[in-house]
């Protein structure tokens, strides 16, 4: 990021706005920025003088509520402690149904499980169990009977736990993201998991590719071990105006993204002299044969997201800037 000197990590916070630069040394790249009001932007490239333009971060169309925030930011201590090596090994069972559940301790360490494992038909199965948290070893093939709407199984104790299910013929059916806590704790983090489900839920829906599965278990894993951590704490999408003299001035929008009553005209100014600016309105990045800017870009329906840049003779192409449109149903 401009004006850092620490390359970013999976899980880094930046703020809205910021200028994403590759190191000298990079190649071929992707990066997806999640951002705290539900956007979700993909950025790519494929060729040097692609790469060497770097890409802006979008601001906020809208101010984040407090909880979206903390989400992101518990989400991303848990990315950067894994990124660190203090992450439980990768562990997943291609194409089984995931679940992540939140379970109290009861008397004799028993826990009632609900979820997809209490949709299971009523019968005998075993599980594989993993505690993430802890030294101990796995237990494998650990038996229990599905009698009624939840399962019970005894755990060691509260914590961390994945979990693959299987049936009486030995066949995985479920992928089991387990957290047990104590009684105390029970009520105010299924309040937490239940609002941040639906929160991802949502996004999900106006922004496709959400991984609600791997944040859901993250989320989960920052209430448990109760981490909390933002690196660069700027949610309120202020965008920074950083220009770079050696090249060409990025796209500006107008008007700016956000959310509209209705159909939208979308202009797209550039501030260096005889600048040509190429956009795409399909999510892909733009290149030099991408469509040239001439005319309003209307935004119809429900949604549009523009990626632009600007390239002016022997200056150098502007970063790659994004806006995101949304008209109101």
């Amino acid at each position: 990021m401009e004006g850092e000197r620490a390359p970013l990590a999976a899980g880094d916070a930046i703020p809205p706005g910021s200028l994403l630069e590759p190191d000298a040394s990079a190649g071929n790249y992707s990066i997806t920025i999640l951002l705290p009001d539900g956007q979700r932007i993909l950025y790519e490239c494929f060729s040097h003088k692609q790469c060497a333009r770097g890409f802006r971060a979008p601001a906020l169309y809208r101010r984040p509520d407090a909880f979206a925030a903390d989400m992101l930011a518990r989400i991303g201590a848990v990315l950067t402690r894994r990124n660190q090596g203090a992450a439980r090994d990768a562990h997943q069972q291609a194409r089984l149904p995931r679940d992540e559940v939140l379970a109290v301790l009861g008397p004799g360490n028993r826990v009632e499980v609900s979820g997809l494992a209490a949709d299971l038909p009523n019968g005998r199965y075993s599980c594989d169990v993993r505690r993430l948290d802890s030294a101990r070893s796995r237990q494998f093939h650990v038996a229990f009977e599905k009698r009624g709407p939840f399962i019970h199984l005894v755990v060691p104790g509260a914590g961390l736990y994945d979990l693959t299910i299987f049936d009486s013929l030995n066949t995985p059916r479920i992928d089991l993201f387990l957290a047990v806590v104590r009684p105390a704790q029970g009520a105010g983090m299924a309040r937490s998991l239940n609002r941040a489900e639906a929160l991802l839920e949502d996004w999900n829906s106006n922004y496709q590719g959400w991984p609600i599965h791997d944040f859901q278990r993250a989320y989960l894993e920052s209430l448990v071990l109760g981490l909390n951590r933002l690196k660069r704490e700027e949610v309120n999408g202020a965008a920074r105006e950083i220009h770079r003299i050696d090249a060409t001035a990025e796209p500006l929008f107008f008007p700016k993204p956000g959310v509209f009553p209705g159909d939208t005209a979308v202009t797209l100014r550039c501030a260096t002299p005889g600048a040509v600016v190429h956009y795409t309105v399909d999510g892909s990045e733009p290149l030099d044969n991408s469509p040239m800017y001439e005319a309003p870009i209307m935004v119809k329906g429900t949604e549009l997201t523009i990626k632009a840049f600007a390239s002016a003779g022997a200056k150098k192409d502007s970063a790659v800037v994004t806006g995101i449109y949304r008209v109101r149903p």
